[in-house]
């Protein structure tokens, strides 16, 4: 569930707060630990590490957060998408969603993802066919009231 490019994200956030060096064998190591843990519930139990523990955590700590805290049900309950949210707002270190990019937003909800309003020259957002239908509606039938 979590690849080794994912625990390597979640390892350098760690060492980077405990002054530690992660190299491509400790990569290894904790993804052969902790890969069938979902990426969010191991970063969350990371981020809980690192406000409660004073040294870099072994596995067996991280484990121990997401049971305590039951991270892994947590994030199997969660829509895919919202995880997904979560996982770039944590990877790249957004504060919101305000900072999400247009790719991002693809990364997150794929072919869902309907993209940017279309603007014309003007600036202002244009409409689909039955939009414009519906307003030209309302401004016919406004006309006849008058």
């Amino acid at each position: 569930m979590t690849s080794k490019k994912e625990m390597a994200i979640i390892l350098n956030k760690i060492a980077a707060v405990f002054g530690k060096e992660v190299d491509e064998k400790l990569v290894s190591v904790y993804h052969l630990a902790l890969k069938n843990y979902p990426r969010m519930a191991l970063a969350d139990a990371a981020m809980l590490c690192v406000q409660e523990n004073n040294f870099m955590p072994r596995p067996s700590e991280l484990v121990e957060k997401i049971e305590r805290y039951d991270l892994e049900r947590k994030w199997q309950v969660v829509e895919s998408s919202t995880e997904r949210t979560y996982w770039v707002l944590f990877r790249e270190e957004y504060e919101s969603t305000d900072e999400l990019s247009e790719i991002e937003c693809r990364e997150i909800f794929g072919a869902e993802y309907i993209g940017l309003a279309k603007l014309n020259k003007a600036g202002k957002e244009v409409l689909k066919s039955g939009d414009v239908l519906t307003e030209w509606r309302a401004l016919y039938l406004n006309s006849q009231r008058s």
